[in-house]
C-alpha cells in the first residue's frame, strides 16, 4: 500500500480557483496575491441560471466560468482540461500525477467533501489533491476553505468528483499545467485582463448574452444583474412557497457564504486587484474604480443579508432587496464603463 503526501504551501483563500491556482504557482516558485491571480483570470462575472430541473430552479453566480482559461493565457501557462472520464480512469491519472510531484486540481461537489459537511451540492469546487494514503483510503487536500491541509476518504472523493449537479458538473475534470520558469511580466497580465472583463460583462452582444437551451435560460454579464433585478419581483408567481425560502437561502450562500472571496459576490476581491493593479500600472484611477467595486460588494452583502435574515418570509425579503438590486445594477455599468474608459490610455 502506497503513501504519499507532496509538501504543498497551502494557505487559506476567498475563493476557490484563485486561492488553487495561486498555491499551485507558490509550490513552482512563483508568488502572487489570491487578488492578482482572480483580476489576471477575468474573474468578475454573472450569471442567472434558470432551470427548471433544478431545486430551487434559479441561480446566480458572480465569477467568470473560465476564469482559470484566461490566468493561464495571460501568463503564458500551458494548461490542459481533461474531463468526462470514468471514476476509476480518472482517480488513476490523478494518482499517477501525485505519483510523478504533481499537485492536482481538480472540480469536486462540496456536499460529498467530507470534511466541508456542506448541507447543499455545488459541483464546481476546485480544490488540489496532494496525496493519498491507500492503506488509509483517505486523500489529502488543499482547499481554499481550510486553513491546513485536510484528509478526505477516497469514497467521498470519488462521489464529489464524478457528482453531475447542475449548473456545473463536476464530471471528473481535473487540470494539466505546463508552468515555465518565468511568468510573462504583471503589466502584461492586468492589462488585457482589464479590457476582456469589459467585454464579457458590459459589450458582450445580445445572442451571447442571452442564452436559451434545453428548457434552461441563461442571462451573463451586466445584463445578468439587471435581469436579476428586474425580475425578482416574478418569483413569487412562478415557484412555490418551498422553492422560494430554498432560493432566497441559495443566494445568500452563493453570493456571500461561500467561495466569493470573502463576501460581496466577488466585488469586494476584484476591487482588491484593481488597488493592487494601480500600483503596477501606476494609474491612480484604478484605485478609485478599486473603491466602487469594494463598495458595490458591501450592497451584494446587504442584500444577501436581507434574503438571508427573511428566507422564510420571501415575499418581504423580495421587496426588501430588489431595490438594492437596481441600484448594483447602475454602480456596476458605471464602474465597468469607468475601467473601459481608461483602457486606451494603457500601454503594455
Amino acid at each position: 500500500m502506497a503513501r504519499v503526501l507532496l509538501s504543498f504551501p497551502h494557505r487559506p483563500g476567498g475563493h476557490c480557483s484563485s486561492t488553487a491556482l495561486r498555491d499551485i504557482l507558490r509550490f513552482y516558485g512563483h508568488e502572487l496575491t489570491e487578488e492578482m491571480v482572480f483580476g489576471t483570470g477575468v474573474g468578475l462575472g454573472f450569471v442567472y441560471y434558470k432551470n427548471d430541473r433544478m431545486n430551487p430552479p434559479v441561480y446566480i453566480g458572480g465569477r467568470i466560468f473560465n476564469l482559470e482559461e484566461h490566468f493561464t493565457r495571460h501568463f503564458g501557462i500551458e494548461m490542459e482540461v481533461v474531463s468526462g472520464i470514468e471514476d476509476e480512469r480518472a482517480w488513476l491519472e490523478v494518482k499517477a500525477m501525485i505519483d510523478s510531484g504533481t499537485p492536482v486540481m481538480v472540480h469536486a461537489d462540496v456536499y460529498y467533501l467530507d470534511y466541508l459537511r456542506a448541507k447543499i451540492h455545488f459541483s464546481g469546487h476546485r480544490i488540489v489533491i496532494v496525496g493519498y494514503d491507500e492503506e488509509r483510503k483517505i486523500a489529502y487536500i488543499a482547499d481554499n476553505d481550510r486553513d491546513k491541509i485536510q484528509e478526505c476518504s477516497l469514497e467521498s472523493l470519488r462521489k464529489a468528483r464524478s457528482a453531475s449537479f447542475l449548473p456545473q458538473p463536476a464530471d471528473n475534470t481535473y487540470y494539466r499545467f505546463k508552468i515555465p520558469d518565468n511568468l510573462k511580466p504583471l503589466k502584461e497580465a492586468i492589462i488585457p485582463a482589464l479590457g476582456k472583463v469589459v467585454k464579457y460583462n458590459l459589450r458582450l452582444p445580445p445572442e451571447k448574452n442571452v442564452i436559451s437551451l434545453d428548457g434552461a435560460f441563461m442571462v451573463r454579464g451586466i445584463e445578468g444583474v439587471r435581469y436579476f433585478a428586474d425580475n425578482m419581483n416574478c418569483w413569487p408567481d412562478e415557484f412555490d412557497r418551498e422553492k422560494l425560502v430554498l432560493l432566497c437561502k441559495n443566494i445568500y450562500v452563493s453570493a456571500e457564504k461561500g467561495g466569493t472571496g470573502y463576501g460581496g459576490n466577488f466585488r469586494r476581491i476584484y476591487g482588491r486587484f484593481l488597488l493592487e493593479a494601480s500600483g503596477v500600472l501606476k494609474e491612480t484611477r484604478l484605485k478609485d474604480i478599486g473603491n466602487h467595486f469594494i463598495s458595490i460588494g458591501n450592497d451584494w452583502s446587504k442584500m444577501c443579508m436581507i434574503f438571508k435574515t427573511h428566507s422564510n418570509e420571501p415575499e418581504k425579503a423580495i421587496d426588501l432587496a430588489q431595490p438594492i438590486a437596481s441600484k448594483i445594477y447602475f454602480e456596476e455599468r458605471s464602474a465597468l464603463e469607468a475601467i473601459e474608459s481608461i483602457l486606451p490610455k494603457l500601454e503594455v
